[in-house]
This record gives C-alpha cells, structure tokens and sequence, in this order.
C-alpha cells in the first residue's frame, strides 16, 4: 500500500471515531498528509478556504487545483476543481461533494465568517466541529515512509550547514552558500528562517512535504542536547524532559510535515506524553552555543534522524 494510502486510512479513521462524515480542510499541511499531492509552493498568509473535501464513507477526495501535474493517481481528474474567485461558485464545488448534503458532522481545521455561511448553506443537517485533534492524532506518530522522507530532509538541511560552516566570508555570503547547497542537494524549501550568526548556523527544509533540520555552533559542547534527546523514551513527560535538559533555552517539538505537536519547553506542554513513532526536533541555546538535531523515538533508544555536517 501506498505511503498517500497509509496516511489517508489513518486520517479516516480518526475522523470516523470522532463521528465526522465530511472533512473540510484548508490547511496546506494537513492537504498534503492527506493527498500528497505536490502543489504550488507559496509563502505568507492567506484566508482559509476549502482546497480538500474528504468523504469518510468512501474514501472519495476532491482536492482545489488547476491540473493534474504532481497529482497522485488515486485522485481521479474529475474530483479536481480550479481556481476561482468567484464565492458562488466554491459554494457549488463544495455542495456538489457526495454526502455534504446530508452529512450530520462536518469537522473542519481552519475556519472564517465565509466558511461559516457556507457550510451552513451547503450542509444544513450538520454539525460543525473542530477536526484539528483528529488531525493530530492521526499524524503524531509517523510511518516507516514518512521517517525515510525526514532522513532525506535532514540530509538536506546537513548539506547545507555544511556548506554555511565551510564557506569563508561575511554570515551573508555564507547564508548563500549554504541555501545553494541545501537547493542542489534536493530542496529550496525553507522550513524556517535560515540563519548563520557568526560560528552557528541553522538551516531547515521541506522536501516532498516534510522537514528536515540541523543547528550547529563550530566549536560548540556536542554534549549540550545529549540528556535531552536521550530523556527522549516512550512514556517520556513534560517533566522527565525538564530534568534532562541542560541550563539552556531548549525546545521539543514535533517534526512531521513542518511544525507539529507536541511543544515542550520549560513552560509549556504540561500533560504531554512521548510515543514511539514521534519524530521530534530537540535544540537548546545557551546564547553563544546552538544545536538541534531531528530525532525519533523509538521502543528502545532515541534514533537522531539528523546527519553531521560534513
């Protein structure tokens, strides 16, 4: 079975137990887990609208796009819809979707007063609710496939550390080298801002819809995440990482398809508990010293994803 299958099963089946019929998605991210189709690329904001509808009773997606390029086979051409500004039209594209009519859950991840009217308009007999945690549950572990696709990604971002590190010159003219490098090595995507700062460079991508990261500091302790990505078990909490992580700025947050959940921090996420299957980004800052690696969790000791820059 396909990864695009793999992914869609479980969003499915997310969304079944939380008794949604109708998805209506406008995020990017959850578009791709749930199509992997590859869209234009685009950077900024911009209003919610519906680019992906999926029926949960049969699996059936139609997906906002002008053309068939870089969509999978099993999205058929005539469940494509093209751009258009035109508010009536999106209204019939979206009631057209088999079963909107008479879905009586109609979960969503984004939303506005437009979509409000909208869906009142098209689903009558439904209730409207958050999908944002059926979303998440069905991503927060990854599949084999997805964890071949962040290895890629990190190779990626590692090429590109590598080439900031080496280059010698102003942090602009490094800055250069290392996006060249990351954009010869498969990906011109940026995950963040890259940055380079003296001795310490952080670059991270996105290549084939998902992350990938590296942060070093030339010279710096290779010991400053080291308790931290080993506190990094299944069972893990909050709290377990706390005690692990050094007397540093640090950070523990999912990485999937860009930023995801959980968020840990010395503050923040209280509650959460790791799972083998999570893909984390594990970093900590002391304000002259950065590192971050990309690590996965498994039943037995933390995996680092993240290659050295070389």
């Amino acid at each position: 079975m396909s990864l695009n299958r793999h992914r869609r099963n479980r969003v499915t089946e997310a969304l079944v137990g939380a008794g949604i019929d109708i998805l209506v998605c406008g995020r990017q991210d959850n578009v791709n887990y749930i199509t992997g189709a590859h869209q234009l690329w685009t950077a900024g904001t911009r209003p919610f609208g519906p680019i992906c509808t999926l029926n949960t009773a049969t699996g059936e997606v139609f997906l906002l796009s002008t053309w068939d390029e870089g969509i999978p086979d099993d999205i058929p051409f005539d469940h494509l819809h093209g751009i258009t500004w035109n508010g009536s039209e999106v209204t019939r594209r979206v009631a057209a979707t088999p079963g909107m009519a008479t879905a009586r859950r109609v979960g969503i991840d984004s939303w506005s007063p437009g979509m409000a009217a909208m869906l009142g308009a098209v689903a009558p007999e439904a209730e409207v609710v958050p999908a944002d945690d059926a979303l998440a549950r069905a991503r927060r572990t990854k599949l084999a496939g997805e964890i071949d696709a962040i290895r890629a990604a990190c190779a990626v971002a590692a090429a590109g550390v590598a080439a900031a590190t080496a280059r010698a010159g102003t942090d602009t003219e490094r800055l250069a080298a290392g996006v060249e490098a990351m954009a010869l090595a498969g990906s011109s995507t940026p995950a963040s801002e890259p940055l380079v700062r003296g001795s310490t460079v952080d670059f991270g991508c996105i290549r084939y819809h998902y992350e990938g990261g590296l942060s070093r500091t030339a010279g710096g302790d290779p010991e400053l995440t080291t308790g931290l990505i080993r506190a990094c078990v299944p069972g893990a909490t909050a709290a377990d990482l706390r005690r692990a992580a050094p007397d540093a700025g640090w950070l523990v947050r999912g990485c999937g398809m860009g930023h995801e959940p959980p968020v840990i921090n010395s503050r923040y996420g209280t509650g959460e508990v790791l799972k083998a299957g999570m893909v984390l980004s594990v970093g900590a800052d002391t304000g002259t010293d950065h590192r971050r690696d990309i690590v996965l969790v498994t039943e037995s000791n933390p995996e680092i994803l993240s290659p050295e820059a070389t």
